[in-house]
């Protein structure tokens, strides 16, 4: 009876990984198609594979999927009953063989040829992974299938992939182990799975409450999509530095190259203001370009909410705009003015902007991506005042010092030079910002978008850009710009987008605009206290969009200047840190240290000391694991019986190690004979005499116990080689 449920029970598991892995392939439809009532198809997989597992006779395993395929037909056909669905099917099959080939079938004939693929894959999966127990191919397909829709569509694969993970430690376990009881294994495979699945389960959590690192690799997408753009190195140009962009790009990791002109519409917008449009921020500077400050805060809103986000102080007086976008070609994330208030569309969304970057996404209720045609925006143009920004003093809030002043430890010397001579005699960090913004405008700074280098492996970006090539386009300027602001120790960010586009005509008041890939852009947000983030135009030839306002004071002194002293004493203004914050002085939980301690070098380094301790640890195996047993095995009681049935199978590992395999067709005295003919001794014969009176005896008394540890200790020992 017992044997009857295990065999019963070992035909199920591999029917439910099979059942569960097709499944995998329909969930994302949902996200990426149009296809809906997907529990009905995850119905009909497990109904299959029920059939495989009870063994159903193929009439009638053919004859329940029929009854459910026509069920399920009706409930999705409302113009159709049970009884008039063959006909109809039929019919529209005919029609579209033989009648209009241009247009797709019916929704009933595509739904109809649906189930019968579930049905050939259902028995391909059973077929691999139930009768040859091959699940390797099908598992890796599907990860694959996952990766890809992850990647490249609107699908969010994160579950999925932890589900996988966890199916394929679970399976291979299992049908490892199934191979192993099938070929004799003298061990309990059920602690041996056991044992195996600790394991793992051990790592996956150590990795989930881990430091996490940022990604050590550029978006493998924007290379992709882009790859046709790219253009062919010169000569005397290395292939490496062949880098190029085109309109607004998802890797920002390695900037350089030259900028190609591509005329694609984006968007349109029905506007009153002028401001940039935004996309996103990046702030963590690597040397070579930017990549995202790792943080999983999502703030989220609903369609027409008021947006709480804080993008200024009272300060700054803002006046409410209306303006509605077009996206062209459609999209998940949102360009829209700084100042954002509201966003309404027609379709249920919820917009979840990621605090790192506060780029705005539109979702469902899941979490997943909705594409966005049209949408209508409100938003506060700012008008900031630059006696509040002069009068700003210096930031204390120490976190985001430490993550608004990064900058590279590669860094040269001079470009912090530069920066100081630059702002030198500037006293308020307002004034010090200008003098930056101002200087590219002229020493001989020129906007390129063709020829444009691209840093070599030893030289940074902004240094090069800086005192060697001297010519660049938007991404040269405001990078530049971000890290000579943050060498004075004045928080700044980098921001992407748009700018405003071209004005093509005007409608009942509104101007309307076409953005263009040629329009993407990136300027300069720089953080004062108690006003916010202030946006900066450092770009030659590019006008900041946004009003800086003097009070009637300011207006008089720059009216009536011979009324003024030559120098205006501001030394009570409060003065900007002339360092940027060391991250040493950061307090920090011990995680967070160890993240910024933590670099792909450091990984490789602790990766190859744990491949090469295991290494080691395994070479030596025959010296440490013997010791190890005699150790463990001496602690316990040795009463003769059950001391002794544990100490045998050891010993027979420990043997079997060493090169002396038994054969399964072979006895134990047979074996014993075997081992010692190779050690010259008798002492695994005796062994086996008195294991076997304690197997199919009643016990061994205590002098026959004192001779067996002895036995089994020496017989340990043999084995340390």
């Amino acid at each position: 009876m017992k044997k009857g449920v295990a065999r019963l029970f070992s035909s199920f598991l591999p029917a439910l990984f099979a059942a569960w892995l097709l499944t995998e392939w329909l969930w994302p439809l949902d996200d990426v198609t149009d296809t809906g009532h997907i529990g009905l198809f995850v119905s009909f997989v497990f109904l299959c594979f029920a059939g495989y597992w009870v063994r159903l006779p193929a009439w009638l395993a053919f004859l329940g999927k029929g009854v459910y395929i026509g069920w399920a037909l009706s409930r999705l056909s409302s113009s159709h009953s049970i009884a008039a669905l063959p006909s109809a099917l039929w019919r529209d099959c005919l029609n579209w063989l033989w009648g209009d080939r241009s247009s797709m079938p019916s929704d009933t004939v595509r739904t109809f040829v649906f189930f019968l693929l579930l049905w050939l894959a259902s028995a391909a999966f059973h077929w691999l992974i139930g009768k040859r127990q091959q699940w390797l191919i099908p598992y890796a397909l599907t990860v694959t299938y996952i990766a890809v829709l992850d990647t490249f569509f609107p699908y969010n694969g994160d579950q999925a992939i932890v589900r996988l993970v966890g199916l394929g430690f679970f399976a291979f376990v299992w049908l490892h182990g199934e191979r192993m009881r099938a070929n004799g294994a003298l061990f309990s495979i059920g602690r041996w799975r056991t044992a195996a699945l600790f394991v793992p389960a051990l790592a996956l959590a150590a990795g989930y409450a881990g430091p996490k690192l940022p990604p050590q690799w550029p978006d493998p997408v924007a290379f992709i999509r882009s790859a046709h753009a790219v253009p062919e190195p010169s000569d005397d140009e290395p292939a490496s530095s062949a880098v190029a962009k085109v309109g607004y790009g998802q890797n920002d990791s390695r900037l350089g190259g030259p900028f190609l002109a591509d005329d694609t519409l984006v968007f349109t917008a029905k506007d009153r203001g002028l401001h940039y449009w935004r996309v996103e921020t990046k702030d963590v500077y690597t040397g070579k370009g930017w990549e995202e400050f790792q943080s999983e805060q999502v703030y989220s809103f609903a369609n027409g909410e008021t947006i709480k986000h804080e993008w200024w102080s009272p300060r700054v007086e803002t006046v409410e705009q209306t303006a509605e976008i077009h996206l062209h070609q459609g999209g998940f994330h949102l360009v829209y003015p700084l100042g954002l208030r509201q966003v309404r569309t027609a379709t249920p969304v919820v917009y979840r902007m990621k605090l790192a970057t506060e780029k705005i996404e539109a979702t469902d209720d899941r979490a997943n991506a909705v594409p966005m045609k049209q949408y209508v925006v409100t938003y506060g143009e700012p008008d900031f005042p630059i006696a509040a920004l002069r009068a700003a003093p210096p930031v204390q809030d120490r976190s985001l010092l430490k993550r608004y002043t990064q900058l590279p430890k590669t860094l040269p010397q001079r470009v912090r030079d530069l920066a100081k001579q630059i702002t030198a005699g500037e006293k308020t960090a307002y004034d010090q910002v200008k003098a930056i913004e101002q200087y590219f405008q002229q020493s001989g700074y020129v906007y390129e978008t063709k020829n444009v280098a691209v840093p070599g492996e030893n030289e940074d970006y902004v240094d090069q850009f800086l005192f060697e090539t001297k010519q660049g386009y938007c991404d040269n300027f405001s990078t530049s710009m971000v890290v000579l602001v943050r060498t004075l120790g004045i928080p700044a960010r980098w921001v992407k987008g748009y700018v405003s586009g071209r004005l093509v005509g005007e409608q009942n008041g509104d101007f309307l605009y076409e953005v263009r890939n040629n329009d993407a852009h990136s300027w300069v947000e720089v953080y004062f206290e108690g006003v916010g983030w202030v946006p900066f135009e450092p770009t030659r030839g590019v006008v900041n969009p946004y009003a800086f306002s003097l009070d009637a004071s300011e207006e008089n002194d720059l009216a009536a200047p011979e009324q003024q002293p030559e120098e205006q004493d501001r030394t009570n203004l409060p003065q900007p840190p002339s360092e940027p914050f060391s991250a040493a002085n950061q307090d920090g939980h011990w995680w967070e240290r160890l993240v910024d301690f933590w670099s792909w070098k450091t990984g490789v380094v602790v990766a190859a000391a744990l491949v090469a301790a295991a290494g080691a640890i395994y070479a030596t195996r025959r010296k440490w694991w013997p010791r190890l047993t005699l150790v463990r095995f001496q602690r316990r009681k040795a009463d003769g019986s059950d001391w002794l049935i544990s100490a045998y199978a050891a010993l027979l590992r420990h043997l079997h190690d060493y090169g002396l395999k038994r054969r399964p067709q072979e006895t134990l005295r047979q074996y014993a004979k075997e081992v010692d003919r190779l050690f010259e001794t008798d002492e695994m014969n005796r062994l086996t005499r008195l294991y076997e009176c304690v197997v199919y005896g009643t016990g061994l008394p205590d002098r026959d116990v004192r001779e067996a540890v002895q036995l089994w200790e020496n017989l340990i020992k043999r084995t340390i080689s």
